[in-house]
């Protein structure tokens, strides 16, 4: 990598067309009105938030997350004789009565002998849910080591579900991506973050984390400035105050760097050091120092930090209709 000093501008340039009349003799010029494409601030550039906007990261982290498992065996129901072909059994379609209870036990109902059942571990018995995975469940492996395990490498997805709303908020859905131990794929929620980019800077106003949802920012703290609409290098910025807590988070542009990741080469990232102390309960493992690289309209390329260890790098993106890695 080569450090680099930021561009400071950003210019746009316009033109015009000159018109000829057609059934005078002299000739005649007007101007023609192009449509004026809105000005963008230098971080809209380098993080595009716009609707259906996506990227995915591979993330090492020094916690862990639960996989997904599926709990204990499952009932199937009792058989019946679908006459609408709906894939359910509704009133007055027949069915045989195995536990003869005089009405129908179907997959959600409370499993009773002699229903029939998934028979996950193959031990011959009903086993209901426990809380735990046990042998022979099914469970979505996100860190790709073919057993059930806490995961602290992981695949995560994330994708802009809502932009431009009425309050200036662009929301960012999470998931984490894996595989079934039974081959299919699956996906688990991860986590939603709310961030606005427009003139006043990119500003992250909320997060929900996957295991505590009691840190929603919003509800305790001011929002996280992590730029300028314009950054300045080496300029500092001092933001948030939560309530019964001094947490905050300083951030400044360092400068530029050339960052290589899976996705392709990126010249000329903007990097940012942040610095956040005092958050607590699970928000806790955010403090300390770490950075962040943003890519021109490709949005957040890579981080590091704040634990030893911790990174976060570009897999791939689709970012205004252009995908990465591009086709060779």
């Amino acid at each position: 990598m080569r450090a680099r000093t930021l561009k400071s501008a950003v210019c746009l340039g316009a033109g015009a067309l000159l018109l000829i009349g057609g059934c005078t003799k002299k000739k005649s010029t007007s101007p023609v009105e192009e449509p004026v494409e809105p000005t963008l601030t230098v971080m809209q550039q380098y993080f595009p938030l716009d609707y259906g906007d996506s990227w995915t990261w591979e993330v090492i982290r020094d916690y862990w997350i639960p996989e997904e498992f599926v709990d204990g065996d499952s009932s199937l129901g009792e058989p019946f004789t679908d006459v609408n072909q709906n894939g359910r059994h509704d009133d007055l379609e027949p069915y045989e009565d195995l536990n003869d209870n005089q009405k129908y036990d179907g997959p959600n109902d409370p499993w009773t002998p002699p229903v029939p059942f998934a028979d996950r571990n193959a031990n011959g018995d009903y086993d209901a849910p426990n809380g735990y995975w046990n042998q022979g469940e099914s469970f979505l492996d996100i860190d790709g080591n073919g057993v059930y395990s806490w995961a602290d490498t992981l695949t995560l997805c994330a994708t802009v579900s809502q932009s431009g709303t009425p309050e200036g908020l662009t929301t960012l859905d999470g998931r984490l991506l894996g595989t079934y131990s039974d081959g299919h794929p699956g996906e688990m929620w991860a986590e939603l973050d709310l961030y606005s980019n427009d003139s006043l800077g990119l500003i992250w106003h909320g997060h929900i984390d996957l295991e505590d949802t009691r840190d929603f920012l919003g509800a305790l703290c001011e929002p996280v400035e992590i730029a300028a609409a314009e950054p300045l290098e080496g300029e500092p910025i001092l933001s948030t105050h939560c309530l019964f807590t001094n947490a905050g988070v300083i951030s400044v542009l360092e400068g530029t760097e050339d960052v290589n990741v899976p996705a392709g080469d990126f010249e000329d990232c903007l990097r940012f050091k942040l610095y956040a102390t005092g958050w607590d309960w699970s928000m806790e493992k955010y403090n300390g120092v770490s950075y962040r690289w943003y890519a021109k309209d490709v949005g957040l390329v890579k981080s590091t930090g704040p634990r030893s260890g911790e990174s976060r790098v570009l897999k791939s993106a689709v970012v205004s209709g252009v995908s990465y890695p591009g086709v060779p």
